[in-house]
This record gives C-alpha cells, sequence and structure tokens, in this order.
C-alpha cells in the first residue's frame, strides 16, 4: 500500500516537460490568430504589476516663420496631453482531468490539452478585438480604447466593391490632411468585406485586392474582431480601417505575454488558466481612419 503522503502524487501538478508541452501548445495556437500584433509595435514592461501607463497626446507647435535673418517670434514647445490607460489581464480558464494525466504518463500519448488550446484561442480573440475595436456597445473593457474607437478621422463609406477604391483613396486623403503621409498605410477589414475585394476588375484580369494591395502598401489584414462604437457588424453599420503604420502612432504594451498557470483542485484535476497583461495605446488619433457604414452588395 502506498504510504498516505504519497497518495495522489502520480496525478499531481504537471512535470516542467509536461508544462512545456502546453505552453508550446497554446502558443502555436495562439499566434496565427493575433492580427493586432502584426499592427501595432510592441512596448515590453518590465513587470506584470504595473496597472496603469501613461501616454501622451501630441500637438504641433506654432507656424513657421519666413524672414531675411532667421529672426524667431516665438520659441514655443510642442503640447503634450497626458492620458493614463488600463493595463488589464486577459484570461480563460480551463481544466485538464487527472485521469488523462495517468494515462498520458502511464500510456505513452499526448496529453490532451484541447481545452486549454481552445482557452488560448478565447484570449487571443478578446486581445484582437480590445486592440482593434476597443471599448464599444457590449463590450466592456475598462473605457479602453482601440484603433476603432480611438479613430480621429472618418468618413461615411460606400457599397463595396462598387466603391472600395474610393473610400480607401479617401481615408488615405484624410491621413494626409493631418500630416501622415505614409507611405506605409494599412486596411484592416471584415472576412465579409475582403470577400468582395475577390472581385475582378472590369475588362481585367487584375483582382481588386491588388489594386488595393497597391494603394496600402502596409498590407491588408483580415479580422472578425473589428467593431464600430455601436457594436455592430451588420451591413450599414460595419467599420473597415486605415491606419497609417509607425511606431509615433500607438503601440502594444505588454506586462506579460501569453502565459499559463496550472495547479490542483479538490477534485484532484488540474485547473489550469491562459493569460496575458495588454493593451493598446493609442498615441495619435488622427493616424486612423475609419471607413464607415460599409454596405455589401
Amino acid at each position: 500500500m502506498k504510504p498516505l503522503r504519497q497518495v495522489g502524487t502520480d496525478q499531481g501538478a504537471l512535470t516542467e516537460e509536461e508544462m512545456r508541452y502546453v505552453d508550446r501548445r497554446v502558443v502555436e495556437t495562439v499566434r496565427p490568430l493575433l492580427v493586432g500584433r502584426k499592427l501595432l509595435p510592441v512596448l515590453n514592461l518590465n513587470n506584470a504589476g504595473i496597472f496603469n501607463v501613461r501616454g501622451y497626446h501630441e500637438s504641433d507647435m506654432s507656424q513657421a516663420t519666413i524672414s531675411r535673418y532667421g529672426k524667431t517670434p516665438m520659441r514655443d514647445r510642442v503640447e503634450l496631453a497626458l492620458f493614463d490607460v488600463e493595463v488589464p489581464v486577459i484570461s480563460k480558464d480551463y481544466q485538464l482531468n487527472w485521469r488523462d494525466v495517468i494515462s498520458s504518463r502511464n500510456g505513452g500519448i499526448p496529453l490532451d490539452i484541447r481545452s486549454a488550446e481552445n482557452a488560448g484561442r478565447q484570449v487571443a480573440e478578446e486581445e484582437d478585438r480590445l486592440i482593434l475595436s476597443g471599448e464599444h456597445v457590449g463590450f466592456p473593457a475598462l473605457g479602453i480604447d482601440g484603433l476603432c474607437s480611438a479613430a480621429g478621422n472618418n468618413i461615411n463609406g460606400g457599397t463595396w466593391p462598387t466603391n472600395v477604391i474610393a473610400d480607401v483613396s479617401e481615408a488615405i486623403a484624410e491621413l494626409e490632411a493631418d500630416g501622415h503621409y505614409g507611405p506605409n498605410y494599412a486596411l484592416i477589414c471584415l472576412s465579409s468585406q475582403y470577400a468582395t475585394l475577390r472581385t475582378l476588375v472590369a475588362n481585367t484580369s487584375t483582382f481588386l485586392f491588388e489594386v488595393i494591395a497597391k494603394m496600402v502598401p502596409g498590407g491588408i489584414f483580415v479580422s472578425d474582431n473589428l467593431y464600430p462604437a455601436g457594436g455592430s457588424q451588420a451591413s450599414g453599420a460595419a467599420s473597415a480601417l486605415v491606419i497609417e503604420l509607425q511606431e509615433d502612432n500607438f503601440e502594444l504594451v505588454v506586462g506579460r505575454d501569453v502565459s499559463t498557470y496550472t495547479y490542483q483542485d479538490e477534485d484532484m484535476n488540474l485547473a489550469g488558466k491562459v493569460y496575458e497583461v495588454v493593451t493598446p495605446r493609442i498615441k495619435r488619433a488622427d493616424s486612423i481612419c475609419d471607413i464607415q457604414t460599409v454596405t455589401l452588395v
């Protein structure tokens, strides 16, 4: 008979090798889903205990002067408006059954971690919704702004694919009017919107997405985690974004990258959590143009 102090050790906490396996599989599941991280440069904090980070909205100085001797009538400074952003924890719990752990250890089969991978997908989707959309109706997010909710420019979109070239061109013109001259623009749209770009341009063998790609060299990014302020993606309410990809415009603040945590619960199962500590920080809202109320044919 096993000594009492050893009862439960064969289905106890995961070994270091098992933990590495869970971490690796969760990260492999999550990474391809993170559209927002392809757009925002990452700023790493030195620990996950930081609750808020400070940002600055920058205002232009006064107009330059033209004079014979270069006299400067005013030495003003760039105005920096302070703002604070919450750095939240995004997390999802999962469970590994103790019998599956024993079966894996004694049967030589891989540990069944589908629940951990699924939890990772939920975290990835929530991160992308926070980055791309920010807080909106039906999505409480501690008042944090994403690209869409912070957009400093907007235009009324037309019907896609008919008006998509004109809409993207007008959005770029709005950014240029605010001093964002690219050329590294990017388009973010829903999968249903991108589907309309698989249309051939009349009397050519060129697809619409090929034309748009030349207008936005930063890339076309597709995500169904893009919601307007009203929280609806219905035809007539959906948005698409054109942004200028530049480090000074926005960034993703990371206190803790995607991680897992496990402990044994009262039923001998392994309770787990996939979590991260991240927040978008939008510094130049006028580098984002929201193409509003896009309708589809």
